[in-house]
């Protein structure tokens, strides 16, 4: 396969909107899949939700190989949606100018995934792969990861050896990421007219009572640290409540976006939440309080010097020269759902690509780091891994 073709690929994905959670992951996958089995790839076609589409790719070590251990490569179709302005170059163009490849996507990850792909597809033709490689593409891992997450359920990781996801890092392996947990916090009153407010309970009242608590020193959540990762980040991003402008409101909600680090999540917040709550009943027995999880992204960490991140390091300084750096990411990749697998094993985030572009207006890469990922994939899964 030439490199021309590589880049032709590439375009096509690009020319693809899988915009989420407008268009899904349908044509793009559709694209991929013929892709990959028109190249003789054994490909699995995997329906998530309407729209949504994963497909797993397999590609078994050569006869010779001896003790055969199975990589992992990983990465979403799914893209975040497009700016209504500022764009010089069409969203789903694929446009090549001065050496850089524009559209929705170039950076954040159909670069990626399709350097997976055509390293799979040059691999074939070898005589001699020491390791059998299997490629998890993704759906809705902008919004919610869910695909990674039904991956996972399927048991499709329990028997990776090492993963590696090519999101954009600019050179640099991830191998730490915060988790997400949302939560939405309502507090229930009793409505009444505004003229009469002994007759009801506002809920906003009491709402603003546990934000105060949030606020105070006694929310302890945030005092958590990880080295690396720095402290757990707790935010308020949106308040409903009432029904109108004459009536005590019976209802009022927030949501917080709570990005966790390894060692705390769930029960860590639910507890925290459980003692406010406790807290304000003594001060008011009439006090109500639901709390509900509406989103939960693990947070997982790999020992930073395990051998596979020496392999992916090694291989990275081989192909730009220049040592790569190992770093903790605050974003988060379908590596925490495939860190709940049933067998653990090192997962890395890595590629070339400038992360500073991922989501942007003009979102574009050079195509040498597109080449460069190529050549990583390639390289690692020629490697017999220990």
């Amino acid at each position: 396969m030439t490199q021309q073709q590589q880049i032709e690929s590439l375009q096509h994905c690009l020319q693809i909107p899988s915009v989420n959670p407008l268009d899904g992951e349908r044509d793009a996958a559709t694209f991929v899949y013929d892709y990959l089995t028109t190249h003789e790839i054994e490909t699995e076609w995997i329906e998530v939700a309407p729209k949504r589409i994963c497909l797993i790719a397999t590609l078994p070590a050569s006869e010779i190989a001896a003790e055969p251990k199975i990589i992992g490569f990983s990465g979403h179709l799914d893209t975040v949606p497009v700016q209504t302005t500022g764009w010089t170059k069409q969203p789903f163009g694929g446009e090549i100018s001065d050496g850089r490849i524009y559209g929705r996507g170039a950076s954040d990850m159909k670069s990626g995934v399709m350097a997976m792909v055509n390293a799979m597809i040059e691999l074939k033709d070898c005589a001699d792969r020491p390791n059998h490689l299997k490629l998890l593409i993704t759906s809705d891992e902008e919004n919610g990861m869910t695909g990674a997450k039904h991956l996972t359920e399927r048991g499709d990781a329990d028997d990776l050896d090492a993963l590696l996801i090519t999101e954009p890092t600019s050179g640099m392996i991830g191998y730490a990421q915060k988790g997400v947990i949302g939560i939405e916090v309502t507090c229930v009153g009793k409505g009444a007219h505004s003229s009469a407010p002994q007759l009801g309970k506002n809920a906003i009242d009491d709402l603003y009572r546990v934000i105060r608590e949030v606020k105070s020193d006694r929310f302890t959540i945030t005092d958590n640290r990880h080295p690396e990762l720095g402290p757990v980040v707790a935010s308020i991003t949106s308040i409903q409540g009432g029904e109108g402008p004459n009536v005590i409101p019976s209802n009022a909600s927030f949501y917080m976006d709570i990005r966790t680090i390894p060692g705390f999540g769930r029960l860590e917040i639910l507890e925290a939440f459980a003692h406010i709550e406790q807290r304000l009943l003594q001060e008011d027995p009439t006090f109500a309080m639901t709390l509900r999880v509406i989103k939960e992204i693990p947070s997982c960490e790999t020992d930073a010097n395990a051998p596979f991140l020496e392999t992916v390091a090694r291989h990275m300084e081989t192909i730009t020269g220049h040592p790569a750096r190992r770093v903790a990411i605050p974003g988060g990749t379908d590596g925490a759902m495939f860190s709940q697998a049933n067998r653990s094993f090192p997962i890395a985030v890595a590629s070339f690509h400038d992360f500073r572009l991922a989501h942007q207006v003009d979102e574009s890469i050079p195509l040498s780091e597109y080449l460069q990922t190529i050549a990583l994939c390639k390289q690692l899964a020629l490697e017999p891994l220990a």
